[in-house]
């Protein structure tokens, strides 16, 4: 705890002084906060432990203290930067010190160009009653990139006169937590794996049909497409770490990575027969309806890994080994939403429910009649798993919905996600009963099959809950308390059941 003081003493010192200060800075706002988890159980419980930007511990008594300052765009002016940077202390974590965000941001009308390590969220989802999307949520910590595209709804004045509004973005990026993979890994057994250096792809494109503040209904529509590529893999023989596939990393394949295509010839035999690196991304659809103080969204979010969850359609072979094309919608996997956001009243802001499935995954095994895998063959798809990046993670929590459990829950040392195949429920509400008090709660039930490659002998069941005040007295300029409690019933993570306590203090290093 004492290194802790001394790399947070040092911010303290310099932003008291610094309000003193008007209008040299421009919008600069401090954050400083800490916060405490103690719990019983096997683990922390899961809702305190998930969707915090991987700046959270699954174990039962932990704390970090974080220091941040932040510039925002300024949206009166056409051109207009941003950036910020924000460091981490932790006890009981996966590293005792973080570099959580450090960014910088360019903004010229619509377009954007971000450059560094920044949280994000869920795309069309809530930020924080959402369980988050099947591709990507809160729940991993940042992944550093540069990034570049649209990042807000913007009619397309010139050609459909408003009616239209588009978004969408690219990004290149590298994954972080080598260090903490290979520790993690030290007591593995023979034969597993881990990768390091790994290179990070992102693009998406949403399209969203309704004029502002004329047309009631709008709808929305787009992709997300993700992928892992690159890197080294390691595998245990003989008690040591050995460099089984050092991954191409040339210009061409990060233009495999845009544009999906089969690896060349130094790939490995597998991304030469099938795509280059670990991709994977989801399909989106929303309709939304606004009524007065009324709104009302209802979304759905499918999830693909290979050509049968992108396209619909697939080959297999049948019975006679002939070649036959078999489709698969309407898909039977995906995450259906809907949010309603209410009136202001004391009572409640807003809710959300969510449901999740993705038990089928394209269907079982589909082979030819002598139990062999000839040329393009669907099913068991093994959601967020892949043979070489192993899965979906970052500093061992799952990048998508933590509702798909994160390798760190895993009993034996491994980055794999074992439990992908799932239905769960979920809601969340918030509201504000008077100016300085506000709540959340979140509650959801999920049900565990394992995955197809390694089924569960009973399917097993989860119940996580949680409940949470936040407090910010006026008199307190600045300062905010926060409270919560949450529980877990479940044979995968453990009865678990603890409380968080945050204290937040912060404030503009220039006169707002």
């Amino acid at each position: 705890m004492s290194n802790i003081l001394r790399l947070i003493l040092p911010v303290l010192l310099f932003t008291l002084p610094a309000q003193a200060q008007k209008n040299e800075w421009g919008k600069i706002k401090y954050e400083l906060q800490t916060e405490i988890v103690a719990s019983k159980g096997k683990h922390a419980p899961f809702w305190l432990a998930s969707n915090r930007h991987g700046l959270s511990s699954l174990k039962n008594n932990n704390a970090n203290i974080t220091a941040g300052i932040f510039r925002d765009f300024d949206n009166k002016r056409g051109f207009t930067w941003a950036y910020g940077a924000e460091i981490a202390g932790a006890w009981n974590y996966t590293a005792p010190f973080y570099i959580q965000q450090l960014y910088a941001d360019i903004k010229y009308n619509c377009w954007e160009l971000s450059i560094g390590s920044k949280e994000r969220y869920s795309e069309n989802k809530h930020k924080t009653l959402s369980g988050g999307g099947l591709t990507f949520s809160p729940n991993a910590r940042p992944i550093p990139q540069v990034r570049f595209g649209i990042n807000e709804y913007t009619p397309v004045n010139w050609l459909f006169k408003g009616w239209i509004e588009v978004k969408g973005h690219i990004s290149y990026g590298r994954q972080t937590d080598d260090r903490f993979q290979r520790t993690h890994m030290t007591s593995a057994m023979h034969g597993s794996r881990y990768v390091d250096k790994v290179l990070f792809h992102e693009k998406s494109a949403f399209l969203k049909i309704g004029k502002r503040a004329k047309s009631r209904f709008s709808v929305e529509m787009g992709l997300e497409m993700y992928t892992q590529f690159g890197g080294r893999v390691w595998e245990k023989r003989d008690g040591e770490y050995i460099l089984k596939h050092d991954l191409p990393h040339t210009y061409k394949e990060y233009l495999k990575a845009f544009i999906p295509m089969a690896g060349g010839s130094e790939s490995t035999e597998m991304d030469q027969t099938n795509i280059n690196g670990n991709v994977l991304g989801s399909w989106h659809l929303a309709l939304n309806y606004q009524a007065g103080d009324w709104h009302i969204k209802a979304y759905y979010e499918h999830y693909y890994e290979d050509h049968s969850g992108l396209l619909g359609f697939d080959y297999h072979y049948n019975r006679d080994g002939k070649k036959e094309l078999i489709t698969y919608l309407p898909w039977r996997d995906g995450l259906y939403g809907l949010e309603l956001t209410f009136p202001k009243n004391r009572i409640i802001s807003t809710f959300v429910y969510e449901f999740i499935t993705s038990r089928d995954q394209s269907g079982p095994i589909l082979q030819n009649p002598a139990g062999e895998m000839m040329g393009q063959a669907g099913g068991k798809d093994w959601y967020y798993t892949h043979s070489y990046y192993q899965s979906w993670q970052h500093w061992g929590m799952a990048i998508c919905n933590p509702h798909i459990l994160s390798p760190l829950y895993n009993d034996q040392p491994n980055m794999t996600m074992p439990y992908s195949r799932i239905r769960s429920h979920h809601i969340g509400f918030d509201g504000e009963p008077c100016e300085f008090i506000d709540y959340r709660i979140m509650g959801s039930w999920s049900r565990h099959w394992g995955s197809y490659e390694d089924p569960l002998p009973e399917s097993l069941t989860q119940l996580s809950i949680m409940g949470e005040v936040a407090f910010a007295p006026q008199k307190w300029n600045g300062w905010k308390f926060t409270g919560a409690i949450a529980y877990d019933h479940s044979k995968l993570i453990g009865n678990n059941i603890g409380g968080m306590l945050t204290v937040c203090k912060s404030g503009w290093l220039s006169k707002k």
